[in-house]
């Protein structure tokens, strides 16, 4: 029997109307709990043996709803790493990756979004092993009519594991930025070491930033921390680059790309890179080449 898509006054989705967006879809029934898995219907399946490393890179462009969604499971010393690019289009590009770590096993992901009509990326981490590694990043950039939705849970359920998420947003008048992301600390999760980090600049009036940062620690035991922050450039970095004789435009491009360009991990390969910073300049009307 399907149900109506979640709106506003659904907590997980009070910044991201799934309903408002998709007003002619409805829910099917399912037995995985999860919206995105609902509609995607086909869920993937993804394991990594023990000490190998697995890499999957997925692109959104489409038109049109593109919901997707995967379980995957690490074992012990195992890396797993994924990257998401989602370039601007009118569609409604959706995701919920679902990653289960084993002792020593290391999840490493980065999410590129330039919004959509509504794009949204859920990621679920679950830390069952000592010696684990989150690595969580991403960097989004919303433009007039395009909405950018990173949310995450990474559940620390064994002791001496470490998260580390570090993500940051640009957006223009007319756009929008969503982040959530709660790392929860079991009771016997010790020497937990989580650090969460959202930073997001509102280039100009009528831009719109949400950022939910949680941290639910149980255990006495640990060292967990996060920051959140959202605003203007700085004043004072303008004048210095304004000084050096570059116009207004060019000064601010430069500070929104350096501001960003943090947020690209070292992991990624080299062209790979490349690529993320090409579409991170392309969107700032700078050439790759410089001012």
């Amino acid at each position: 029997m399907s149900e109506a898509l979640p709106n506003r006054r659904i907590e997980a989705w009070k910044y991201s109307d799934l309903a408002a967006a998709l007003p002619d879809v409805t829910l099917p029934a399912g037995a995985r709990d999860g919206v995105i898995a609902r509609l995607a219907g086909d869920i993937a399946s993804i394991d990594v043996a023990a000490g190998a490393s697995h890499l999957v890179v997925e692109r959104f462009d489409a038109d049109g709803l593109d919901a997707r969604a995967a379980d995957a499971v690490v074992c012990a010393g195992g890396v797993l790493t994924r990257v998401v690019v989602q370039t601007q289009g009118s569609g409604v590009p959706l995701s919920a990756w679902r990653v289960t770590l084993e002792a020593g096993a290391t999840f490493r992901q980065f999410i590129y979004a330039e919004g959509a009509r509504l794009a949204r990326f859920e990621t679920d981490v679950m830390v069952g092993g000592a010696g684990a590694i989150v690595d969580l990043n991403g960097a989004y950039l919303a433009a007039a009519g395009r909405h950018a939705d990173l949310t995450s849970t990474v559940t620390h359920a064994h002791a001496g594991a470490a998260t580390r998420q570090l993500v940051k947003g640009a957006v223009r008048a007319g756009g929008r930025g969503v982040f959530q992301g709660k790392i929860l600390v079991a009771p016997h999760a010790q020497n937990t070491d989580a650090r969460q980090n959202h930073h997001a600049l509102l280039l100009e009036d009528g831009a719109e930033v949400f950022a939910k940062p949680e941290l639910e620690i149980h255990a006495d035991d640990v060292a967990c921390a996060h920051g959140n922050t959202v605003g203007g450039l700085d004043a004072m970095a303008l004048f210095y680059m304004r000084s050096r004789g570059l116009g207004e435009t060019d000064a601010r491009a430069l500070l929104v790309e350096a501001f960003l360009t943090e947020a690209v991990p070292a992991f990624l390969e080299e062209d790979m890179r490349d690529d993320i910073l090409g579409r991170i300049r392309a969107w700032l009307g700078r050439q790759s080449d410089g001012v």
